[in-house]
């Protein structure tokens, strides 16, 4: 046994998760005391040896395949794949992660038609749990409750066209806990350029996740992992271009643009396997 597993088994406040947190994201809660930066970037780097053996898409997405490109679902790696959920929704199809107790990625098809409708339907709030998730492996309301973040969508409300899928995107399967700043201007900003690049070229594949790039990870209520990294990736079929934002979980208003493959190193997500091999960045000052 190596010494870092013994010393998670060690600890007598979290020995039952720790393991799962090193599987998840190859890093230490802040509760524990020997965080590993080696482990951490290890775990959240993708190798073709490490993606998890999933067929192009999970039988479970057959009824909202329509919502990846070339209906081939990302790719994660096996650490990232463990106790994983895949569901469908209406308007989005969510991998999720019973070990973070929050969505890995979320996926979608935009169209302008799409954003036209979404655009005149009033916002209804409806958190709500995952009624399809095993108990323990749910994320609670009570987990979000006075913990300092918000409730922040992956696949956003503003996005979905009819009342059904708006009360599925306030599914917690659909939330992660975010900081209130990036929230509510940071990732608006991004998703507000996302619907506007759909709205000029017609239609789009996106894909929002989050990521754990840290040696320390925090949790909400000792249950919820809190990201340190919440992305999107976003392709535009009619162009063959594509791009990805990646944003630190905090109130500092920091956004990269990167590459996919960058992407795909840096979080363990391989959000568009199946591109053409000569798509091209999107220019975005």
């Amino acid at each position: 046994m190596s010494l870092l597993k013994m010393s998670l088994l060690k600890m007598t406040t979290a020995t039952t998760l720790g393991l799962s947190l090193l599987t998840l994201a190859g890093c230490n809660t802040s509760s524990s005391t020997n965080a590993n930066n080696a482990a951490a970037q290890s775990a959240n780097t993708a190798s073709a040896d490490a993606s998890a053996p999933a067929s192009v898409l999970d039988p479970k997405f057959s009824a909202c395949q329509k919502q990846f490109f070339d209906k081939n679902q990302p790719k994660i790696t096996a650490k990232l794949a463990k106790d994983s959920y895949p569901l469908c929704f209406d308007g989005f199809a969510v991998m999720y992660s019973g070990v973070s107790k929050t969505p890995i990625w979320v996926a979608e098809y935009l169209t302008r038609q799409r954003l036209t409708a979404a655009k005149n339907l009033p916002r209804t709030d409806n958190f709500h749990e995952e009624p399809r998730l095993p108990k323990d492996r749910r994320s609670l309301l009570n987990d979000y409750t006075n913990s300092g973040y918000d409730r922040g969508h992956l696949a956003p409300n503003a996005d979905m066209a009819n009342p059904s899928s708006q009360s599925d995107s306030f599914s917690l399967a659909n939330i992660a806990p975010q900081a209130p700043e990036n929230n509510r201007k940071t990732w608006v900003k991004i998703e507000t350029q996302t619907r506007n690049l759909t709205q000029k070229y017609g239609a789009s594949y996106v894909v929002t996740g989050v990521a754990y790039l840290t040696p320390e990870v925090k949790r909400l209520k000792n249950r919820v992992l809190v990201p340190s990294h919440f992305f999107k990736a976003i392709y535009i079929p009619s162009q063959n271009q594509a791009i990805a934002f990646l944003s630190p979980n905090d109130n500092s208003d920091t956004v990269e643009k990167i590459s996919l493959s960058t992407l795909k190193k840096r979080t363990g997500v391989d959000a568009f396997p199946n591109l053409p091999a000569n798509t091209a960045p999107i220019a975005i000052k």
